[in-house]
C-alpha cells in the first residue's frame, strides 16, 4: 500500500466508529489491490467500488474539506479499463489538490461515452504543482497501463483550466 493510506494515530484513539470503519475501507482496498493488480482490465464498475472506498476514507480524514461529485452514465460501467486507473487519478486529486487547500475543494468525477470513445475526467479543485523531486509514478503507471492496452488509441492529459486541476483519458469503445 502507498503512502496514501497512512492515517492519523489520533483518529484511531477518538472514535472508534470511524476507526471500524477506517479499517474495514483499508481491508477492502489491500484485499482489491492484490486480486485486480493481477490482471490486464476490470469493469469500470469494479473500480468504482476502489474509488468509492477510497473517497470514503478520505472523508473520514478530511471531514467537510472533501466534496465529491460523480456523473457515471450508466452504460459504461461494463466497459474495461486498466485496474487502478481512476483510483490513482483520485488519489492524486486528494493527495496533491484538495488536502493541501485549508478550505478544501471539489472533485468531480465524470464517465461518459462520446464519438466511441470511453471519456474519464477528473476534475479538482486547485492548481496543476508539479514539484521538482516528485517521481509522477502514478502518472506513468496510467500512461504506461494504457498504452500497454490501447497503444496510441488511448489518450491521457493533464492541465489547469480556470481553477481547477484537469485528468482526461480516452480509451476506445470495443
Amino acid at each position: 500500500i502507498n503512502d496514501s493510506f497512512s492515517l492519523d494515530k489520533q483518529i484511531f484513539i477518538k472514535d472508534g466508529e470511524k476507526s471500524r470503519i477506517m479499517l474495514n475501507k483499508l481491508s477492502e482496498m489491500l484485499e482489491y489491490t492484490l486480486v485486480k493488480n493481477k490482471v490486464d482490465a476490470i469493469t469500470v464498475k469494479d473500480e468504482m467500488e476502489m474509488v468509492d472506498n477510497y473517497i470514503d476514507l478520505s472523508k473520514i480524514q478530511l471531514e467537510a474539506r472533501l466534496k465529491f461529485v460523480k456523473e457515471i452514465e450508466q452504460e459504461t460501467l461494463i466497459n474495461l479499463i486498466p485496474p487502478m486507473t481512476i483510483q490513482l487519478l483520485v488519489e492524486n486529486a486528494v493527495k496533491h489538490g484538495i488536502s493541501n487547500l485549508k478550505a478544501g475543494g471539489v472533485i468531480k468525477l465524470n464517465i461518459s461515452a462520446k464519438a466511441s470513445m470511453l471519456l474519464i475526467e477528473v476534475k479538482n479543485t486547485g492548481n496543476l504543482l508539479i514539484n521538482n523531486g516528485s517521481t509522477q509514478i502514478g502518472l506513468k503507471n496510467i500512461k504506461q497501463r494504457l498504452h500497454l492496452l490501447y497503444g496510441i488509441k488511448a489518450t491521457f492529459s493533464l492541465k489547469e483550466e480556470e481553477g481547477e486541476v484537469i485528468a482526461t483519458i480516452k480509451i476506445p469503445l470495443l
